[in-house]
């Protein structure tokens, strides 16, 4: 099995880009706390062309499309809520999206494999003794963390909710021990 972070690609020259309002706060949300007012948060699409996957103002967005394709990967007790919000776009029409907000950090990296400088870590490891049954899940509270499997990723590609988006796959340990 292969894991990838989903990456929003800021080349695709014909995608867009979800703007909040100038007055909101940074970011809109962080993995595993609680997401304030996004009820009343209303963003705009400039640039460009809708994306099934985006980023605005440090969260992660989804089309309606894609959020269903990662619930039914995702299962029950994923840890993952879809807040819906309102976006508006004068060239390509207003939709309906969703912050895609997990409500835990999921402990799966494998800290003596990950790649580093220093202290820092530069490339996660995943191990693989404990992704083996997930498909759509983070790895650390920082913005933009999405992992996805890769019978997501194949599903993103046949049903084409991959425009605009960067599959990087991660390193994968412990995988021959079982």
């Amino acid at each position: 099995m292969k894991y990838y972070r989903l990456i929003v690609n800021g080349y695709e020259k014909t995608a867009g880009v979800l703007h909040a309002p100038e007055t909101w706060p940074y970011p809109i949300a962080y993995d595993a706390e609680e997401v304030n007012n996004w009820q009343s948060l209303v963003v705009e699409l400039q640039g460009g062309m809708y994306c099934p996957f985006d980023m605005c103002c440090g969260a992660n967005m989804v089309s309606e499309e894609l959020k269903d394709l990662f619930c039914s990967f995702a299962g029950p007790d994923a840890y993952l809520e879809f807040l819906p919000v309102k976006v508006v776009s004068k060239e390509y029409g207003d939709r309906t999206y969703y912050i895609m907000h997990f409500t835990k950090i999921y402990d799966v990296i494998d800290y003596e494999n990950c790649e580093r400088f220093g202290d820092t870590i530069l490339k996660i490891a995943l191990d693989y003794r404990k992704v083996k049954d997930l498909k759509v899940f983070n790895s650390r509270p920082v913005i933009n963390d999405v992992i996805v499997s890769e019978d997501v990723r194949k599903a993103m590609k046949k049903t084409k909710l991959s425009f605009g988006s960067i599959f990087s796959q991660i390193k994968l340990t412990h995988e021959d021990d079982l």
